[in-house]
């Protein structure tokens, strides 16, 4: 996976997937779009859940390998 000029193997067997603690991030508006069936955007993630936990200037995701693993914790 990378972002910005950081990329790094991740979920492999010789690599953790990347964990994201996600408790700090704000899941009011992921929620309601959950329960109406309306969850559609991965930006809001991004930006409710990821950036809440590992700082803004994460944008710019690119998984480019075939195999990867995330984790929210």
């Amino acid at each position: 996976m990378k972002t910005g000029n950081d990329e790094r193997e991740r979920g492999t067997r010789r690599a953790a997937p990347l964990r994201i603690d996600a408790s700090r991030g704000d899941w009011t508006d992921i929620e309601t779009l959950w329960l109406a069936g309306d969850l559609r955007d991965d930006d809001l993630v991004i930006d409710e859940i990821i950036v809440a936990d590992i700082g803004a200037g994460t944008d710019g995701w690119e998984f480019s390998g075939s195999s990867y693993s995330v984790e929210l914790r």
